[in-house]
């Protein structure tokens, strides 16, 4: 699977999310030579198809953990917002930074949300500048004035390079990008927000229980604490 300038051998139908969710920017994906593909099976493919650049700007955790997640989301949700600001919080604090779980957000503009994609898009610019998490909040609580375009007047607020950050939003590659991410996790059974897979890597495959809404941090924590009882 060639993915944003890096060619990926996975066989998780999902596994692009964890591993490839956050292609390096627009110019460098155009200026750097695709590395060869990640051995099948190897949990660790972020930094092997992204060898000597920065991290994945809309992956936390370690890639080491025992467990992974991949969060659905579209910015002009209200249930993505509650989700965003209250649960994913204590979610972070719990597992991700203990070491225990292994997160991807990603984009899932709903087309019955006019202001969705492009906050999509002005997110991913964020990201390239290593604020997209800062960015998402930002526009997660401005979210009653999607309609304003207030973007670069966010991007200002968190410290960002504005005219580069407009230039990128500017970046048809970029709507690309998050049209890639809506294909493929449609092809994946993706059809509301917020959406989560939960689940762990097994030989080289994400096996991952989907499910959908504004679930509780009670909810989703007793679902991964089944998970690391079981080992398995």
């Amino acid at each position: 699977m060639t993915r944003h300038g890096h060619t990926l051998n996975l066989t998780a139908p999902i596994a692009f999310m964890l591993l490839a969710a956050a292609p390096v920017s627009a110019a460098t994906a155009a200026a750097t030579p695709a590395p060869q593909a990640t051995p099948r099976g190897a949990p660790d493919a972020v930094a092997a198809a992204r060898a000597g650049t920065e991290a994945p700007f809309n992956v936390l955790g370690r890639e080491d953990a025992p467990l992974a997640m991949v969060e659905f989301s579209d910015m002009q949700c209200p249930y993505c917002r509650v989700y965003a600001l209250q649960t994913f919080p204590q979610l972070k604090r719990a597992y991700i930074d203990t070491g225990k779980l292994h997160y991807a957000a990603v984009s899932f503009p709903l087309p019955m949300h006019a202001y969705a994609f492009p906050a999509a898009v002005a997110a991913r610019c964020a990201g390239e500048q290593g604020r997209f998490w800062e960015f998402r909040d930002a526009v997660f609580a401005d979210q009653a004035q999607l309609a304003s375009d207030p973007y670069d007047a966010l991007a200002g607020k968190l410290g960002l390079d504005v005219a580069k950050f407009r230039t990128c939003r500017r970046d048809i590659r970029q709507d690309a990008y998050v049209r890639e991410d809506l294909a493929m996790a449609r092809r994946d059974g993706i059809a509301s927000t917020p959406s989560f897979m939960l689940g762990r890597v097994v030989d080289g495959e994400f096996q991952a229980e989907t499910f959908s809404g504004a679930k509780s941090f009670d909810e989703i924590s007793a679902k991964i604490d089944a998970l690391l009882a079981t080992g398995k």
